[in-house]
């Protein structure tokens, strides 16, 4: 075993961490990226086929970032010469006893972002798919869509790896034992030996708080069950990209929250509940168990009919990473300007993930960013 040295070591090589990887190395930076399990794993947030964006949020100051986000992934996607987005259009409803929608359309016109309020009569002319009520309160915006996931977590690293040559270095299957904050540089303890880091970078998500136990922010792991649907025949074009919405409903209840997204790659349609049961992260656990596909499905039935009686002959588990009030957590250590934490979480943040990276590249090189985060301290 022997001792690695690095100027900015960036634990944790899911979304977050591979942005980061990648905004590093285009500022001429070295980076080490050190990942726990092999690089595009599944046992974390960043992995599947697709993730919503939308600028469709009814907090203000999320939606006016999104125009920066959009942004860092059209410059990503130009570095790379791939195409990560797909704008498909993206539907906001809820009862029209929940103060949700009307939020949403407020921050969209704040921001100048085009979009539609409709009835849900009018959601179904446009949209024959979905079911609710007439009284439904809808908005659609045209330029939410979806972002290819582990394709773009795979495209940063690469990046990464692309622009700083010998000095990316990535380590995979590196578990980091334990953090030593004794000394004067933060030290990771492995099995092959120590690293120790000028700038530490934490993008570790739901591991954060097991590698930071006095983490001054409350973060509950929590495990993201997936259905998805395959209608048959005829019916299953009605439903892809192009001709299906991005969408999200917003129940009275936290638990009633709902999402989902048009067939893509082949895994068919997406429809999930926000939200999940706390868990260990370390123990995995792929169970989707009959009473969560019967709440999905009780779902789908009123708001989806066409797809009742689809069969679900796939599934997926994810990790959330969740914040009391659902804010992310960016910024240094307190009284350690070079541990810089991030925990863009509760299962809203994979859409800013790439402008997170710039975030963090901005404060490990220049100690402050100019974007507008003061919302997410620690």
């Amino acid at each position: 075993m022997h001792t690695r040295t690095a100027r900015n070591v960036v634990l944790g090589a899911g979304a977050m961490g591979a942005a980061t990887a990648y905004h590093l190395a285009r500022r001429g930076e070295p980076v080490l990226l050190v990942e726990q399990f092999a690089l595009g794993h599944d046992r974390g947030s960043s992995h599947g086929a697709a993730r919503i964006t939308r600028h469709s949020y009814a907090d203000p100051r999320y939606a006016r970032l999104m125009l920066d986000a959009f942004r860092a992934w059209r410059v990503l996607e130009a570095d790379a010469g791939v195409n990560l987005y797909l704008r498909t259009g993206g539907v906001s409803f809820c009862p029209p006893s929940v103060d949700y929608v009307g939020r949403v359309a407020a921050s969209l016109k704040a921001i100048d972002v085009p979009h539609r309020r409709m009835s849900g009569r009018e959601l179904r002319q446009v949209w024959p798919e979905f079911g609710g009520a007439d009284d439904t309160d809808a908005v659609f915006e045209p330029d939410a869509g979806m972002l290819a996931a582990s394709r773009a977590v795979a495209v940063q690293v690469a990046l990464a790896r692309s622009l700083g040559g010998d000095r990316t270095q990535v380590v995979e299957n590196c578990p980091v034992r334990q953090l030593d904050l004794s000394g004067e540089r933060p030290t990771l303890v492995t099995d092959d030996g120590p690293i120790v880091a000028e700038r530490l970078i934490i993008t570790a998500g739901a591991w954060v708080t097991r590698l930071l136990p006095t983490l001054p922010c409350a973060l509950e792991p929590t495990r993201q069950r997936v259905l998805y649907f395959r209608p048959e025949g005829g019916a299953a074009a009605a439903y892809e990209p192009g001709r299906f919405p991005v969408f999200i409903y917003k129940g009275p209840e936290p638990l009633d929250d709902f999402y989902g997204m048009p067939a893509f790659l082949g895994c068919g349609v997406k429809v999930a509940r926000h939200g999940g049961p706390a868990v260990d992260p370390d123990i995995e656990d792929r169970t989707v168990d009959d009473e969560y596909r019967g709440i999905v499905r009780g779902f789908v039935q009123k708001f989806l009919p066409g797809l009742s009686q689809a069969p679900t002959d796939r599934t997926e588990t994810c990790l959330y990473t969740v914040a009391r009030d659902e804010h992310f957590r960016v910024g240094c250590l307190p009284g350690r300007r070079d541990i810089i934490v991030a925990s863009p979480c509760s299962g809203h943040g994979f859409k800013f993930s790439c402008l997170i990276g710039q975030i963090l590249a901005d404060i490990a090189t220049k100690g402050e960013t100019a974007l507008e985060i003061s919302l997410w301290q620690l």
